[in-house]
């Protein structure tokens, strides 16, 4: 017996869960997730992550959300590690950390005051 087609992802995407509501979306290159990538909370709809793909490797932009929409964490991956500085806020929008990654390996902590 022969295994069923698997269906290869090109293009744009998007996963709804059983209740219909929006998870995830962004765009496919051959299977591997490329572009810009969101994610969604499975209750409310409300944006979790927004990050950057190439060819299926986080790489580029990342930003992450408090459930009231102002930015939990920022920074930057390169080829699936974290680089440079990853920003810590507040659910007021308050920068609380800084933290510094080096080949995803944390090297720096600064709390703001």
């Amino acid at each position: 017996m022969s295994e069923p087609k698997r269906e290869i992802r090109n293009g744009k995407w998007k996963e709804f869960n059983k209740r219909g509501i929006l998870i995830a979306e962004g765009s496919y290159v051959n299977n591997k997730k490329h572009g810009v990538w969101r994610e969604y909370c499975d209750f409310t709809g409300q944006i979790l992550i927004e990050e950057n793909y190439e060819y299926g490797t986080p790489h580029g932009s990342y930003t992450a959300f408090h459930p009231n929409g102002q930015i939990l964490s920022e920074g930057n991956f390169y080829m699936g590690l974290r680089m440079g500085y990853f920003q810590v806020f507040d659910e007021h929008g308050n920068k609380t950390h800084n933290l510094l990654f080096d080949n995803d390996i944390q090297i720096e902590e600064a709390c703001e005051v």
